[in-house]
């Protein structure tokens, strides 16, 4: 709740409209009707009202400060969707920055409650390059494995694809 609000304050949604928002969405309950039984009030954890108008706009400004982790490589993003690219000459060094950044990425979707799909994450190599050796493995790491310091990962490495379809587009 807090990353939200946050997320607010950053894009200028500031007092008294915050508070009046933090109030709408934790003074909220529910109930569960099956046939004629109803059950008892629950306090609602986490969210914005399902199918209300703000709920779109309030995940963007939830994932605004995600653009702000990425130190190395360009972010694209769309809805759910982020789309980082990083270009340069030393493949090993290049490889090196756009880890870090994924690591960045896993640890600040950790930190947020957001959860990673890393099946869908894809690494596309430039068929131009001519490199002596192939470049490193990437990992989207679990945050199990940042909690064990990378010591004995089982993570699997990043799929690399000649091209990815991206918002319908296809992308070599």
């Amino acid at each position: 709740m807090e990353t939200l609000l946050n997320g607010l304050d950053e894009c200028g949604v500031r007092q008294p409209l915050n508070n009046w928002f933090r109030d709408f969405v934790t003074s909220r309950t529910y109930r569960v009707k099956v046939g004629d039984s109803l059950s008892a009030e629950v306090k609602v954890q986490y969210g914005v009202p399902q199918g209300s108008g703000c709920g779109p706009v309030c995940y963007l400004m939830y994932v605004n400060s995600l653009c702000g982790v990425l130190r190395h490589c360009s972010a694209y993003m769309f809805a759910d969707d982020l789309c980082t690219l990083r270009a340069g000459t030393d493949l090993a060094e290049t490889c090196r920055l756009v880890q870090q950044n994924i690591d960045s990425v896993v640890k600040w979707s950790h930190d947020n409650g957001i959860m990673l799909n890393a099946d869908k994450t894809k690494v596309i190599g430039s068929p131009y390059i001519r490199s002596t050796g192939s470049p490193p493995p990437l990992y989207a790491h679990s945050f199990n494995c940042f909690h064990n310091n990378l010591s004995n990962c089982l993570c699997n490495p990043i799929e690399k694809v000649i091209f990815v379809t991206y918002l319908g587009i296809k992308v070599c």
